[in-house]
This record gives structure tokens, C-alpha cells and sequence, in this order.
């Protein structure tokens, strides 16, 4: 080659790019381009030094962002000119070398992909049914990771020597599980067995083997083992990708009610897995959305719409009592994959199974065998377990999905209503510890927006990045490559989030870590598993917070660890309130930094006030960072506090005291008639005399609470046995509305289309009281006893709530809206995740001229609250308020 032709760029690559197949990936480019040089992993990301013709090394750049591998993920691109080295003619792949402090992202855990079953499947193929087969494009990741860079030592798979033939894999840039860290095969991989309840009682626990075909027999063996169980009706926990699962028959009722009473979980969703999209299709009415989302790598739970199939359903209701939604996945590991196929050849009909975690109900999922042994004797009849370890507990992650944003007159009554985006419930496996990309202005996420909507790279080189859910994204990646960006780095924040759904939520950078799901933090095991999820983020994040933001609420226990953490560490703290916080992520997630309103519906959050708040409508300038109360749903009484919620029938008494005495009903007749009074006349009594006393009644604006306050009336839920129950059911019955109403509520039809017909939405007042903007919440819950009390079916009446409540809330914000010459409107909280609402507030704000902006990243309920504490955090400190309370 010419010298005088030759040129030399290093390039550094940060984002997703280790573990992912990144490097044989560039192995190839530099091969096809006849460049020589070295790539390897770094703490910075990934290295590459490329020589040979400039032209040849120009498309070597862009190639690399333009032919990504399916799981990696740029978020920079670094350039730099290098002089040329002498006689060098070859491309190298060169030993990984890290140092403390990194801008490299993790992989999730992937689902076991189509490459790997057709080896699995094969009877040639060393891997034929070997329950841990996988390849760079598939395995675990995540939750075997310790730390960075990403390497095989760094993992659990480090006590598995790897055997000739994996080890020849693993070398080949060539081949498809070139450094694939979890690469294993029968003679040096992991090993899986099974274990009776007899075993486990006389502690016959280990397997004993010496060869490889006494694993395979043992494999076999557990497997068949294991089937039986379950063709049997029997329960089998199952050692996961994240932890353990308990599994049995979802087509046979008995063993899905002997599951449910060991648990003590008697109504709750049950989450299904089938073994092919075939099987699901045969129980559900899929779209290509659904489809989608069940294949794709993540592998999540994906709630799918029920087929009606007459008196005898193909599937026990039990699975899922209180919606016709289920909960659906594929199998995500070999594993399941090779357990799946044993039932098909044994099975009268493709088998289904309820995969749920492994836990007490409060308790963490379980992660080691030990572990499992111990605390599931009562729950599971036998055992499938691996000695390949998980280091990380991480549940399954959970997904509906929600309408698309854009105009309500795209709309007709041929759409299909569940055509949309995913919304999360729960995000945890498949999707952390994928971060949020923050910008850190408005100017930054303008900016961002146009690179996003650009169809061919910019100056920057960087790729099209429209595809990225979030603008921000697009500004994270142009700025690091341009090096506009260069500056001082962010301070690192830790967002403690809430009680329930806990998550963490970690800074570093441009980017927020949200943790996996925690659950409820009152149980001492699960609070252990929270400050597991906090170490384990900042050692692989290789971070420190240098600020802490919690709850406003002093008695949630993730409250008390921020308190005791930042006095041990000297560090600020802030108190965010709850729907603040709520607000700062919907609008973080659409980079929005000018001033926004934000509808906060959910059950309760403390007020800066000391109330019980949940029906918010705020006003919020996360740029400067400012924010205060505009608006509510007009109080009323949680009688018992506590019990109120457990008991929604409290609920509704209280509000139909309220709408009497505000002239809206005759309470006295409603009562008379109440649907509670059959099973709770003597409680009812007691809760007439509390609320004339004003006895422990607390009042509230909460949205969620009202739900449940309907839900009651209407007779569909009296008492809850999980959080969100009554809610869930007075959503099913509104989507058994028929006509206008129906296509509405099930989005076949746009909101504008019933607006002028009589009836079909109720009126609701929206009056000024204290300063504040107030929706008469006891005049709508006066109109559904009405209408129920005047011969309304159920369906009618939860529908017209429904789209009344839409109708109002929108117009409690459009009124704001247009005092304050605002545009936007976040929508966040529990509520919705609720369908309905989901479909009819972008309508109905699109309708007063606004712009609705969702979650898409993140669940709108307390799961996705961190990210609002650890952005108001940082905008705290970047605005000089580096004195927290």
C-alpha cells in the first residue's frame, strides 16, 4: 500500500457495544475494507484503530453506525487522527483493559434466539436440547454481570473452564458465539437436575455426576421429571434467568387454584407463557403489535386480549378473574425452550403454563437454589434447578400496549383499538439496565429533535436516530460525537422513588439508570433486595451519588434510606413530592424543559400540605427547576384511612354523604340501596358514625380512590385483594359498553365523534376554591349511582365515568392551559396505565388544543417516579441549589 495514501483514525464507540457482538462485528468491517489496526473493550467503550486507504477507512465509519448488530446501541462516537504505524498488516482483536470510572452500557438479558433453537433442535448439533445454549446475539447478560469491562471472568459463567471446542467458538471472530461470555456447551457448561419434595426433605439436594453423558442422562431425566410434575397438577419452581419461577398447568383449573391458595393470591393476573406465537394466537386476538413484542429479544409479558370462546374457555378463568386481558410470553431461555418441547410430545393439547415468580406474596423473588429450597417447600412440589448462578434478581418485565400519539381524527371505525405503543407495568427483565437518555435543556432537546427527525446523517456522521423513543437520545448521541457535549459531567444523583413498585434510579452522565422492579418495601427481605438493586447499579455503573432526592412521605422506608444515607455520607438531600416527582419523569422522557402542566393521577402521594393527594394537576418548569399546584378533584373522606382502601364500599359511602349534602342525590335513599349493605350493614353503620363525627377520615383528592369508590357503587368490587383490583374490574365493564359508546371507549371511534349526542358524556363542574382549580368529584360519583339507581347497566355507567372524567380533567387543563399560555400536558401516575383513560386524555387534550406527552420508556405509575427525582436532582444542582433540606 501506498504510505502516502494510508491514514489512521482511532474511533471509540459508547452506548451498548459489549457483549453484544460489537467486535467481531468491526473484525468483519475491517476485514471487508482491507484496513488493519486493533479493537477491544475499554472503560470508555470500545477502541478501534483503523489504517488503510482514507477511502476505505471514511466508510469503515460509516458502516459502523449505519450496520449496527441487532443488540448494540451507539450513544457516541469519538474520531481521532493518529499517525499511521509501520509495517503493520493485520486486523487484531486486543485483550479488553478498563480502569475506574466508564461510559460503557451493560446489556439487558436477551431471549434465546432463532439461531440457538435450530441448534438445540438439531440432533447432529453438539447443543441438541442443551438447556444453556446461547451466542452473542442471545443469553444472559444483566444478571450474571459483576462488573465492567464485560468479560467472561466478570461473570458467573467464570467457574466454567471452557472446553476445547467452545474455547476454538469463542476466538473465532468468525464465528457466532465469538466472545459470547456465557458460551457453554454438555462437556463444560452448566449442569441441570432435578429435586423432588422428598428429596429436599431428606436432603438429596446436589446431583452426582462424572461424565458427559452422565449430564446429558441427568438432563433428560430432569426434564422428564420435571414435565410429569406439571402434566401431573402439580407445581414446579424453576430456576430462571432472574430468579425462580413457580409454574403449573394453566389449562387445568385445579392446579391453577391450588397455586393461587398457596400463594394466598386469589384474584391477582396470573402471568401465562406458551410455547410458540401459535398457541397464543389460538387464545387471544392478537395484532402485529402483540406479535411483535412477544418475539421480540426482550421477551416480555405482553397483555394480550382474551378470544371469547363461548361457555368453555380454552383457558381456566381463574388465570385472570377480574379482565379479559392476559398476560402472555414465549419462552426466553433454553431452558423453558427444551421443558416446552418435552410437554408438546406429551401433552394432549400445546401446553400452556402459569409462569409466576417464585415468592411469597411481600417477598422478593428467589435467586439462589439454597434459597429456593428453603423458602419454597410450601409453595412448590419439586424443584428444576442449574448451578450457573444469578447475581442479579430481576422479575419479568410486563407490557401492554397504548394508543399512538397523534390526531384523534386518524381515527374510524376501522381502527383497531390496541394498535400502539408498549406501554410498560412493570420493567425489569430484557430492559434493564437500559438508561434513559436525559438532555439537560430545552435548546439540547430541540436540537435533539431535529437530529431525531433527520432521514440521512447529519455533519456529525451520526446515524438516523428517529427510531429512539425519546429525543433526548438523538441529543445524547450528537453532542458526544461532535464533542459538544465536553464540559463539566452531570453530578451523579440516586432517586430513591417510592414504597410500592419501587424502583431506584441512578445518574451517570447524560444518562438515567432505572433499576429493575423492586415491589413493596414494607418487608424487611424486599428492602434487603432495594439496597441490593443500589450497590449492585453503582458498581457497575462505577458511580457515587453526589445528591439524593426521596419522597416527601418521612415514614417510606426508602424515605428513611435516603435520610440515613445522606447523613452518613454528608451528602444534599431533597424531598420531592410525590406527584412532582411523577410529573419531572413524563416530562424528562420528552425531554421537555419548558414550562408543562402535568396531569398526576394515581392512588396517594403526601401533599406539601399533608394531605392525601392523587388527582393533581401541577405546573412544572423542569429547566429552571420550579413547580406548584394548580388543580384537584374536589376532597372527600377515606373512612378508616388505610381500611378505605382495602375496602372500597368506605369510599363510596363517604362521596355519597358528600354528593347529598351538596344537593347532588338523596343520600338517604342511595344508601338504602347500597350494593354493601348485604355483607357490610353492621360496618356500614359504624362508617355512617365516623364520617358525622369526622372520626378518622381523612380526606383526599386522589383519582385512583375514586375508581375504587365507583367500582363499589356499581358493585363490581367491595373489597380488594391487590392494589389497583376495583379499578381493573370497573375498566372491564366499561369495555363491555355496546354502540357510539363502546367504539369510543375501545378506540374505534375518536372522542369527537359522541360529543354532540345527548348523554353519552355527563357534565362535571370544574369551580376555583382556594386558589385551586377543583373537579366535583361527588357529582360525578352522583351521576353513576343515579344513572345505576335509574335501571343503567353496569357497562353504561363505568363507561360514561370513563369519558366524563376524561372530558373534565381535559378541561380543567385546558383552562390552566390557556391562563398560563401553555401547550403541553404530561400525563403520569397509576391511573394510567388504565386503557381507557390511556386512549381518551390525548384525545380530549388534543381536542382544548394541547399536546398530550406520555410515558414510553418507563410505567407511568410508581415504577417509573425515581427517574423524576434523580432529573429534579440534577436541575437542583445545575441551578446552583446545591443546599438541600
Amino acid at each position: 500500500m501506498n504510505e502516502k495514501c494510508t491514514v489512521r483514525r482511532a474511533f471509540v464507540a459508547s452506548g451498548q457495544v459489549q457483549g453484544v457482538g460489537f467486535r467481531p462485528f468491526v473484525y468483519r468491517l475491517a476485514h471487508e475494507g482491507g484496513l488493519t489496526g486493533t479493537v477491544g473493550n475499554t472503560s470508555e467503550g470500545v477502541r478501534m484503530e483503523v489504517q488503510g486507504a482514507e477511502a476505505e477507512v471514511r466508510r469503515f465509519g460509516q458502516r459502523l453506525q449505519a450496520e449496527l448488530p441487532p443488540l448494540a446501541r451507539l450513544t457516541g462516537l469519538k474520531e481521532e487522527a493518529l499517525p499511521p504505524v509501520a509495517q503493520e498488516d493485520a486486523f487484531a482483536i486486543v485483550q479488553s483493559s478498563g480502569h475506574a470510572g466508564h461510559s460503557v452500557l451493560v446489556s439487558p438479558d436477551v431471549g434465546v434466539c432463532a439461531d440457538c433453537l435450530a441448534d438445540m433442535a438439531d440432533p447432529q448439533n453438539p447443543r441438541y436440547n442443551y438447556p444453556f445454549t446461547n451466542c452473542t446475539n442471545c443469553g444472559p447478560r444483566y444478571t450474571i454481570t459483576r462488573s465492567i469491562p464485560y468479560d467472561r471472568a466478570v461473570t458467573s459463567m467464570s467457574c466454567f473452564p471452557l472446553c476445547p471446542r467452545c474455547s476454538a467458538e469463542y476466538a473465532d471472530p468468525a464465528d457466532r458465539r465469538f466472545h459470547a461470555q456465557p458460551v457453554a456447551c454438555p462437556v463444560c457448561g452448566p449442569t441441570l437436575w432435578f429435586v423432588s419434595k422428598e428429596d429436599a426433605a431428606a436432603g438429596r439436594t446436589c446431583p452426582q455426576w462424572g461424565s458427559v453423558q452422565d449430564k446429558e442422562a441427568l438432563t433428560r431425566y430432569a426434564l422428564e421429571r420435571s414435565g410429569q410434575v406439571l402434566l401431573d397438577g402439580g407445581i414446579l419452581a424453576i430456576k430462571g434467568l432472574g430468579g425462580f419461577q413457580l409454574a403449573c398447568d394453566a389449562r387445568n383449573a385445579r392446579a391453577v387454584a391450588l397455586l393461587r391458595q398457596r400463594k394466598i393470591r386469589p384474584h391477582k393476573p396470573l402471568a401465562l407463557m406458551a410455547g410458540d406465537l401459535a398457541t397464543v394466537r389460538s387464545l387471544c386476538d392478537l395484532t402485529p403489535e402483540h406479535e411483535a413484542l412477544l418475539v421480540s429479544p426482550e421477551k416480555p409479558i405482553v397483555l394480550c386480549p382474551r378470544r371469547q370462546q363461548g361457555d368453555s374457555p380454552a383457558l381456566p378463568l381463574q388465570v385472570a378473574p377480574d379482565t379479559r386481558q392476559v398476560g402472555f410470553m414465549l419462552p426466553n431461555t433454553p431452558l423453558h425452550s427444551v421443558l416446552f418441547d418435552w410437554l408438546a410430545a406429551h401433552a394432549p393439547q400445546p401446553p400452556v403454563l402459569v409462569m409466576t415468580s417464585a415468592n411469597a406474596g411481600g417477598e422478593p423473588i428467589c435467586l439462589g437454589n439454597r434459597e429456593a429450597l428453603e423458602r419454597l417447600p410450601h409453595l412448590a412440589d419439586a424443584w428444576l434447578l442449574h448451578d450457573r448462578d444469578i447475581l442479579v434478581r430481576v422479575d419479568d418485565s410486563v407490557i401492554t400496549l397504548q394508543p399512538h400519539a397523534g390526531p384523534a381524527a386518524a381515527l374510524s371505525s376501522a381502527s383497531r383499538p390496541d394498535r400502539g405503543e408498549p406501554l410498560f407495568y412493570r420493567r425489569a427483565r430484557g430492559y434493564v439496565p437500559r438508561p434513559v437518555f436525559l438532555a439537560d435543556s430545552q435548546a439540547t432537546a430541540d436540537a435533539a429533535s431535529t437530529a431525531a427527525s433527520s432521514d440521512t446523517p447529519g455533519a456529525t456522521g451520526m446515524p438516523d436516530t428517529s427510531d429512539t423513543a425519546c429525543p433526548c437520545e438523538a441529543a445524547s448521541a450528537t453532542a458526544t460525537a461532535t464533542g459538544a457535549a465536553e464540559g463539566p459531567t452531570p453530578a451523579c444523583v440516586l432517586g430513591t422513588g417510592a414504597e410500592l413498585k419501587a424502583t431506584v434510579c441512578i445518574t451517570r452522565g447524560n444518562e438515567a439508570f432505572v433499576g429493575q422492579h423492586v415491589g413493596d418495601l414494607e418487608n424487611p427481605s424486599v428492602m434487603a433486595f432495594y439496597e441490593e438493586v443500589v450497590t449492585h447499579l453503582e458498581k457497575l455503573l462505577e458511580v457515587r451519588p453526589k445528591a439524593l432526592v426521596c419522597d416527601l412521605h418521612p415514614d417510606f422506608l426508602s424515605t428513611r434510606y435516603a435520610e440515613a444515607r445522606a447523613a452518613r455520607e454528608g451528602l444534599p438531600l431533597w424531598r420531592l413530592q410525590h406527584h412532582a416527582a411523577h410529573a419531572a419523569a413524563v416530562l424528562a422522557e420528552n425531554a421537555c424543559f419548558s414550562p408543562a402542566l402535568a396531569l398526576c393521577l394515581d392512588g396517594t402521594g403526601l401533599g406539601d400540605d399533608g394531605t392525601v393527594w392523587g388527582g393533581e394537576l401541577l405546573v412544572m418548569d423542569l429547566g429552571r427547576p420550579e413547580w406548584r399546584r394548580l388543580g384537584r378533584l374536589s376532597p372527600f373522606a377515606l373512612p378508616g384511612g388505610d381500611a378505605a382502601v382495602r375496602e372500597p364500599w368506605r369510599i363510596a359511602q363517604g362521596l355519597m354523604g358528600q354528593a347529598g349534602e351538596y344537593g347532588h342525590l338523596d343520600a338517604a335513599s342511595a344508601l338504602a340501596g347500597a350494593p354493601w349493605l348485604p355483607e357490610h350493614a353492621q360496618a356500614s353503620r359504624a362508617v355512617g358514625e365516623m364520617l358525622a363525627r369526622g372520626i378518622n377520615c381523612p380526606a383526599t383528592s386522589s383519582c385512583g380512590r375514586l375508581f375504587d369508590a365507583v367500582a363499589a357503587q356499581a358493585g363490581l368490587c367491595m373489597t380488594t385483594t391487590y392494589e389497583g383490583q376495583a379499578a381493573i374490574r370497573l375498566e372491564d365493564a366499561a369495555n363491555r359498553a355496546q354502540g357510539p359508546m363502546g367504539d369510543v371507549l375501545a378506540g374505534r371511534a375518536p372522542l369527537v365523534d359522541i360529543r354532540s349526542i345527548p348523554g353519552m358524556i355527563w357534565p362535571v363542574g370544574v369551580t376555583e376554591r382556594g386558589g385551586l382549580l377543583e373537579l366535583d368529584s361527588a357529582g360525578l360519583f352522583a351521576r353513576v349511582a343515579q344513572g345505576l339507581a335509574h335501571g343503567m347497566s353496569v357497562a353504561e355507567a363505568a363507561g360514561l365515568f370513563h369519558l366524563s372524567l376524561a372530558e373534565a380533567l381535559a378541561g380543567m387543563a385546558g383552562r390552566a392551559a390557556r391562563s398560563l399560555g401553555i401547550t403541553s400536558v404530561g400525563l403520569s401516575g397509576g391511573v394510567m396505565q388504565n386503557a381507557i383513560m390511556a386512549r381518551l386524555l390525548p384525545q380530549a387534550l388534543e381536542y382544548m388544543g394541547l399536546k398530550a406527552l406520555t410515558h414510553h420508556e418507563l410505567p407511568p405509575g410508581d415504577g417509573g417516579l425515581s427517574l423524576g427525582q434523580a432529573v429534579w436532582g440534577r436541575r437542583m444542582l445545575a441551578a446552583g441549589r446545591s443546599t438541600a433540606c
